[in-house]
C-alpha cells in the first residue's frame, strides 16, 4: 500500500511517500524550483517521491494533505461573526490592501490555507469600509473562503495536471488531515517510542496554534489545546520583525542574537504573553494585529511574504522598530533575549502540565517553534522528561511525512514499524552521474576509493580548506547533515570569518554548527542526550571551549549534530579520520548553499562552488581543486 503526503498552498511545501508503512522518500520543493520556503503546489516533490518509489500516481491508494478547512469551523465562524460585530458597533473598517493573487492569500479564520506564523487575512472588502457593508462584506469573504477550501479538500485535478494525466486515472482516496495532527503524527508513528507525550507548538494552523496529546501504539489522543489568536510563534515572529528581520524565517537569526543581550526586558514579555493554569497561554492582544486587521501574506508560488504582525504597542513599550539593515544595539540584544526567555518559560510551562497529565517520560515534539533548538536543549533539564524525538522537518514541511502516518497508521490502524532517526530521505546520485556533470563543465578532478575520498578529505580540513561535501541522499528539513554540508575545522578561531566572507554572507552574530561522533558527545558537551537532527543546543563544556572555539556560540553553547556510523558511515569516517589527524572528534558542518536553499544536484553543488571561495569539492568519490592563481 503507497500513501502519498503533501504540504500544500502555504510556505515550506513538501511532499512524501510510503510504502506499508515503511518511509521511501520525504523532500521540500525548494530544492527543486531553488525558490527558499517556497510556497504553492510541491508537483517537483510529488514526481521526485513516485519516480523513487518506481510507482505512478495511479498506484497510490491514499493521498492526504496537511490541512482540514472543516476542522474547528465552528469555531471560525463564531470568531469571524463576532469580529464583525465589533467592527459595525466601532463603525472603523478594516485596511484596504491591494496586490496578491485571492488564491495566493491566507486567512486568519483557517476557511482557506491558513498557515501558522503566517495567519490572518480576509480579502479587502469593497465599497468604503464602513458600517453595515463591511459586516456583510466580512460574512461574504467568509462564503467566499469556504468555497476557496475545495483547492485543498479537493487535490485530484492539481495532483493530475502537475503530473500531465488525466484525474480519472487516480484510483487513491483523498484525505484532510488536521494540521497540528500531522505535526503530532511526525513526532511519534516514527519515533522510537511505544508511549509519548506529545507537543505540536506552531504559529498557526487550522486556528490552532499548539496541540499536545499522549500517544500510544497507533492511535494519539489529543489532551489539550490553544486556539486561534493566541500563539507563541506570532509572538516570536512579530518581534522578529519588530527587530528589523522581515523575512520568512528569519526568527532563526533573533535566536541567534539572544546570547548577546540580557533579559532586562522580561517583565515586559510576560505581560505580552501570560500562562494559565492547565498549560495554557494568552496573548495580550494590544500588541498584535492578526486578530483584529488581518495580515497580509503572500507568495505567487514563491516565497512567503508576511504583512506586520506587530502593532503599535511595540513602540509605546520598546521605542522605535529597527529598520532592516540598521545597526544593531544593546536594545535589540536585549529585546532577542528576553524573547528567547520568556518562550522557554511557556514552553516548559506546557511541558510540565503535560507530563503531570500524562505521566509519560518520552516526548515528541513538532511543529516551527521546535525548530529553537536553544529551548529544545534546555527540556531535559527544566521538564521531568527524559527522552526527547524531533523529527528532521519538524516545520510544516514535515506535516507531509506525519500526513502519510497519521492515514496509515492512525486512520487505517495499521502497525507502527518505522523509526525515523535521520534525515536522509532525498534525491542521491551515481558517481557516473557526479562524473558526467563534471565533465560537461569541463572541470579537472581526481577519483579516490571509500577509504582514500574520507582520508584525504580530512587532512583538507586538518590543512584549513573549506571544503564542500556531497554523499548519498539529501536531507529532509532545514539542517544539512553530512551529506549536502560545507565542513571545516573547528579548531580555527578565524573559521567563522572567513566562512562569512568566502560564502555564507551571514549576520556576525549568527553561529555554525559542530557536528561530533556520537560516544564522543559527553566529553564535548555537558549533555549527552542524542541529537542526531541538529535541534538542540547544548553547552560546551568549559574546558574544551578554547579547544573548538569556531563552533562555540558567544555564551558557551553548540547547536550540535550527533554522528552514529548506522545512521552516516561516510560521514562518520569523515570526522573519524579528522580525528585521528588532530585528535578532535569534531568538525564544524554549515549547510552546502550560498543565500539560497541547500543544494540538491552535482549541479547545484558545482554552481555553488563555482561561484563562491571554497577551496574543494567532494561528490561520491570525486573531487574538484580550486586553482591557486
Amino acid at each position: 500500500m503507497y500513501v502519498l503526503g503533501i504540504n500544500a498552498y502555504h510556505g515550506d511545501a513538501a511532499a512524501a511517500i510510503i510504502k506499508d508503512g515503511k518511509l521511501i522518500a520525504a523532500v521540500e520543493e525548494e530544492r527543486f524550483n531553488r525558490v527558499k520556503h517556497c510556497a504553492g503546489f510541491p508537483a517537483e516533490s510529488i514526481r521526485y517521491c513516485l519516480k523513487t518509489a518506481g510507482i505512478g500516481i495511479e498506484e497510490v491508494e491514499h493521498i492526504g494533505i496537511s490541512r482540514d478547512p472543516s476542522a474547528h469551523l465552528h469555531k471560525k465562524v463564531l470568531f469571524a461573526a463576532g469580529r464583525a460585530a465589533r467592527q459595525l458597533a466601532g463603525g472603523s473598517g478594516r485596511r484596504q490592501t491591494a496586490g496578491g493573487r485571492q488564491a495566493d492569500r491566507v486567512n486568519d479564520l483557517g476557511l482557506d490555507v491558513v498557515d501558522e506564523a503566517e495567519v490572518g487575512k480576509l480579502p479587502a472588502v469593497p465599497g468604503n469600509g464602513e458600517g453595515n457593508g463591511q459586516g456583510l462584506g466580512i460574512f461574504r469573504q467568509v462564503k467566499d473562503r469556504l468555497g476557496n477550501a475545495a483547492k485543498v479538500r479537493d487535490l485530484k485535478d492539481a495532483i493530475a495536471t502537475a503530473l500531465g494525466v488525466s484525474p480519472k486515472s487516480l484510483r487513491a482516496q483523498f484525505h484532510n488531515v488536521e494540521h497540528h495532527r500531522a505535526h503530532l503524527a511526525s513526532s511519534f508513528f516514527v519515533s522510537p517510542f511505544e508511549r509519548a507525550a506529545l507537543l505540536s507548538i506552531d504559529g498557526f494552523g487550522d486556528f490552532v496554534s499548539t496541540m499536545w496529546a499522549a500517544g500510544e501504539e497507533n492511535s494519539i489522543d489529543v489532551l489539550g489545546e490553544v486556539e486561534y489568536p493566541h500563539s507563541t510563534g506570532i509572538v516570536y515572529t512579530a518581534t522578529t520583525q519588530f527587530l528589523g528581520f522581515p523575512y520568512y524565517g528569519d526568527e532563526g537569526k533573533i535566536m541567534g542574537l539572544a546570547p548577546y543581550g540580557q533579559p532586562r526586558f522580561i517583565e515586559e514579555f510576560r505581560s505580552i504573553i501570560r500562562t494559565e493554569a492547565h498549560g495554557h497561554f494568552r496573548l495580550n492582544l494590544d500588541y498584535f494585529r492578526h486578530h483584529a486587521e488581518g495580515v497580509d501574506m503572500t507568495w505567487d508560488q514563491g516565497s512567503p511574504v508576511i504583512g506586520r504582525i506587530y502593532s503599535d504597542s511595540y513602540a509605546d513599550t520598546f521605542g522605535p522598530a529597527r529598520q532592516p539593515g540598521s545597526a544593531i544595539g544593546d536594545r535589540e540584544r536585549d529585546i532577542a533575549a528576553s524573547l528567547q526567555l520568556r518562550l522557554e518559560e511557556v514552553g516548559f510551562h506546557i511541558l510540565n502540565h503535560l507530563h503531570e497529565q500524562t505521566g509519560l517520560t518520552d516526548l515528541g515534539l513538532s511543529g516551527g517553534v521546535a525548530y529553537n533548538s536553544v529551548m529544545n536543549g534546555k527540556i531535559l533539564l527544566n521538564t521531568p522528561f527524559r527522552r526527547v524525538f524531533i523529527q528532521p522537518a519538524a516545520g510544516d514541511s514535515g506535516t507531509a511525512l506525519g500526513v502519510c502516518y497519521e492515514i496509515y497508521n492512525g486512520k487505517l490502524k495499521r502497525p507502527r514499524h518505522e523509526v525515523m532517526l535521520g534525515a536522509y530521505t532525498g534525491p542521491e546520485f551515481t558517481d557516473q552521474e557526479i562524473r558526467a556533470e563534471l565533465v560537461a563543465s569541463d572541470l579537472t578532478f581526481e577519483t579516490f576509493d571509500d577509504d582514500g575520498v574520507t582520508k584525504r578529505a580530512a587532512q583538507d580540513i586538518a590543512d584549513g580548506l573549506v571544503v564542500g561535501w556531497f554523499q548519498g541522499r539529501m536531507e529532509f528539513g532545514p539542517r544539512a547533515l553530512g551529506n549536502r554540508s560545507i565542513v571545516v575545522d573547528p579548531r580555527r578561531a578565524d573559521m567563522k570569518e572567513i566562512l562569512n566572507e568566502r560564502i555564507k554572507k551571514r549576520e556576525p552574530f549568527r553561529p555554525f554548527a559542530p557536528s561530533i561522533l556520537e560516544e564522543r558527545t559527553a566529553d564535548y558537551f555537558e549533555q549527552e542526550h542524542p541529537a542526531p537532527t541538529m535541534l538542540m543546543v547544548y553547552q560546551v563544556r568549559e574546558e574544551r571551549r578554547a579547544e573548538i572555539p569556531a563552533v562555540t556560540h558567544v555564551d558557551g553553547s553548540g547547536r550540535l549534530q550527533t554522528v552514529s556510523r548506522e545512521l552516516n558511515p561516510r560521514y562518520y569516517q569523515l570526522i573519524s579520520d579528522f580525528n585521528e589527524l588532530t585528535g578532535v572528534p569534531v568538525v564544524l558542518n554549515t549547510s552546502f548553499n550560498e543565500n539560497e536553499p541547500i543544494v540538491c544536484t552535482p549541479r547545484h553543488a558545482i554552481d555553488c562552488f563555482l561561484k563562491t571561495r571554497m577551496d574543494v569539492l567532494y561528490m561520491g568519490n570525486l573531487a574538484v581543486r580550486r586553482l591557486r592563481n
